[in-house]
């Protein structure tokens, strides 16, 4: 009988050994969870999940800026990318074998909802991007005034089987933040020139746009905004002056306010601190790009064409003084408040801000000649003609 129990218990161990213990093993994390596969399943599912990559935005930044400027203009597609999204959630997979079906999941954040895609990967021993669609929640991107840290979970599957479950801790950065650079050393597929991102800050459709004509109506230098309709340059130069002029009125003073928590973040991505022209109009301050967008705004919603002249540090706005494009014309908007109107004698300001006008049209023009043989051969400098990036599909970020 004593043999008999110490065998019975020998065995009961041994089935609660195989059974049981296993509850108490330790759980994989979910990242790494493959269960009730054979040993060559997942021999195979681990070299998938190795060659299984994410990447979120630039450098894991995501600019609000760049996700609204670009949100009805369609990627160009690329060979092996799947999906139709703007991809700034990305999943690098290379393909093991013929007709492989594939789904990537990625799960909602603050500022977008849930996304799926699915699909299938044709050719064997390839490389895949695939970029799901992300709804991103445009009004939350709007609003958003400092940069804040968002999580990007996304859960890919092949033969639907589970291979990879990430999460990316990504910077979502302010609205205000514009990125015009960036030397991309990470993937390899090259530098981005995002020059263009100026322009998604100037906004012809504004209501700040019409409280600014309205107040350079009433200066009496121009009865009519006509544009270049009548051919006269002049005519032209003085719509652009009633303009700075309404600007000056208000009481708008250079502030060079452009470092934030961001700045510095990565030594290849370059962005730039930007006010919304609703925001330089309200608290009456601008450094040059502010400027700059404010009156470009404006100049585009009366038909005068600007130019946003980029140097290294610097920035001057052009504009187009016949419709034809051969007369261009620059302005240094940083000086507008290089003259307080209040301290001034009423009938003496005009006077005073048409001297200052033209100051800033010969220093800008001066800045513009010195660094002419710059702008074919170094990113920094850059000459963009505004209607032509609208043509391309930068659309105005909005408030």
């Amino acid at each position: 009988m004593t043999l008999f129990r110490n065998a019975l218990i020998f065995g009961v161990f041994n089935l609660f050994c195989s059974t049981g213990f296993s509850q108490l093993a330790p759980v994989e994390t979910v990242s790494e969870a493959l269960t009730h596969i054979s040993s060559s399943s997942v021999k195979s599912s681990l070299n998938n999940r190795q060659r299984v990559s994410v990447a979120v935005g630039m450098e894991q930044q995501l600019f609000p800026s760049y996700l609204l400027a670009r949100a009805t203009m369609p990627e160009k597609s690329k060979n092996y990318k799947l999906g139709n999204g703007d991809g700034n959630v990305s999943v690098m997979f290379h393909n093991p074998g013929l007709n492989t079906s594939v789904r990537v999941e990625v799960a909602p954040t603050p500022f977008s909802d849930a996304a799926v895609f699915e699909g299938v990967l044709q050719e064997a021993d390839r490389d895949y991007e695939i970029s799901p669609r992300i709804p991103w929640n445009f009004e939350k991107l709007r609003g958003l005034l400092q940069p804040t840290p968002v999580n990007f979970t996304v859960t890919t599957y092949i033969d639907n089987e589970k291979v990879s479950h990430r999460t990316v801790v990504a910077t979502m950065r302010s609205v205000n933040d514009c990125p015009y650079y960036w030397e991309d050393d990470e993937t390899g597929s090259g530098d981005l020139d995002l020059n263009y991102m100026y322009v998604a800050y100037i906004n012809e459709d504004d209501p700040v746009v019409d409280e600014v004509l309205s107040q350079a109506l009433q200066s009496d230098i121009v009865d009519a905004f006509d544009g270049y309709q009548t051919g006269d340059k002049k005519r032209v130069d003085d719509q652009v002056f009633s303009i700075w002029y309404a600007l000056q009125k208000r009481g708008i003073r250079y502030s060079s306010i452009s470092t934030n928590s961001s700045t510095g973040v990565s030594p290849n991505l370059y962005s730039q601190r930007i006010r919304r022209i609703d925001q330089t109009w309200n608290n009456r301050q601008a450094n040059c790009v502010d400027g700059m967008v404010l009156m470009a705004s404006v100049l585009r919603s009366i038909h005068i064409d600007p130019v946003l002249v980029l140097m290294a540090d610097h920035c001057v706005l052009g504009y187009y003084r016949d419709a034809e494009h051969k007369d261009l014309v620059c302005l240094e908007t940083s000086m507008i408040g290089d003259v307080d109107l209040r301290k001034v004698m009423s009938v003496r300001r005009r006077k005073a801000s048409r001297k200052l006008f033209s100051e800033a049209r010969q220093r800008a023009q001066r800045h513009y000649r010195n660094s002419k043989e710059f702008f074919e051969k170094d990113p920094r400098y850059r000459v963009i003609v505004v209607a032509d990036v609208r043509k391309s599909g930068i659309r105005p970020i909005g408030r």
